[in-house]
């Protein structure tokens, strides 16, 4: 089981219905492939983890650096896990630009 996270820089501004079809697309793909992970975006950035077999989630991640939608791609993790963190959730994931989860604080070297 191989793990990836990256962080990156959104290029336009993901409001809950982009951000919504985003995660949707997404998840549907990684159910295709066995992914399994988790999206998240705050303050014009994104985090994404991904989860299942390396080849597939290298291929994957060369997609998604080249994807206009978002810049300053950047690994910040990725090496074999020794059991998926994410279980069976193909895509969970969080628009934290929307008050409902104001109340969380999150560390700042991340998002």
């Amino acid at each position: 089981m191989y793990q990836l996270i990256y962080v990156s820089s959104a290029v336009m501004n993901f409001a809950r219905p982009e951000f919504m079809e985003l995660a949707l697309h997404t998840g549907a793909r990684n159910v295709k492939f066995g992914i399994t992970g988790m999206l998240v975006f705050k303050d014009g950035s994104f985090m994404q983890v991904l989860e299942g077999n390396e080849e597939i989630i290298k291929t994957l991640y060369a997609k998604i650096e080249v994807d206009p939608r978002h810049t300053l791609v950047s690994v910040i993790h990725e090496g074999e896990i020794s059991m998926r963190e994410y279980g069976s959730w193909a895509m969970t994931y969080f628009n934290h630009d929307t008050e409902q989860y104001d109340h969380i604080a999150y560390p700042t070297q991340v998002l």
